[in-house]
């Protein structure tokens, strides 16, 4: 009598990707091209939705596709393959988040004590030039949109 605790499910999509799977790891690389065509789009939205940041989203991404595609033969085919993908995916978020908290924000730089180490020389006119200054800067990096200002920052911050 078959054991019914933990059976694996085999529909059309888990063969065709064990097919794929089968295809990479014996080294056509458009075994693996399919696999990525196949899931990209339904991972991208679940870590967009899981993170809140579409840019973050397809980093995260692009990282659980590079660490699949090298752990490919490690893939048991216990779970299906979107399962498997997308706990690397979650791991990659996780490193993620981790390497960003090292990132300084410049919302959280407290501008009057950290931006600015004003001169003992500086007039009061010149010091308050320079806030009004900093102001402006902070306005319109704030009208950007994220991903214009994070480019902006990075380039001269």
């Amino acid at each position: 009598m078959q054991s019914t605790l933990n059976p694996i499910v085999q529909d059309d999509s888990t063969v065709a990707d064990r097919v794929l799977i089968d295809s990479a790891l014996s080294g056509d690389e458009s075994g693996f091209v399919q696999l990525v065509q196949r899931y990209q789009d339904r991972l991208l939205n679940s870590m967009h939705n899981n993170v809140g940041c579409r840019v973050m989203a397809e980093d995260i991404v692009q990282e659980a596709f590079i660490m699949a595609f090298l752990h490919l033969p490690s893939f048991r085919g216990d779970s299906n393959f979107y399962t498997w993908l997308y706990r690397i995916a979650l791991n990659s978020r996780r490193r993620y988040i981790a390497k960003s908290r090292n990132a300084l924000s410049l919302d959280s730089l407290n501008h009057e004590q950290q931006l600015v180490r004003t001169n003992e020389r500086e007039s009061p006119a010149s010091v308050a030039e320079g806030r009004e200054d900093r102001k402006q800067v902070r306005d319109a990096l704030a009208r950007l949109k994220a991903k214009h200002r994070a480019i902006l920052i990075l380039r001269e911050f």
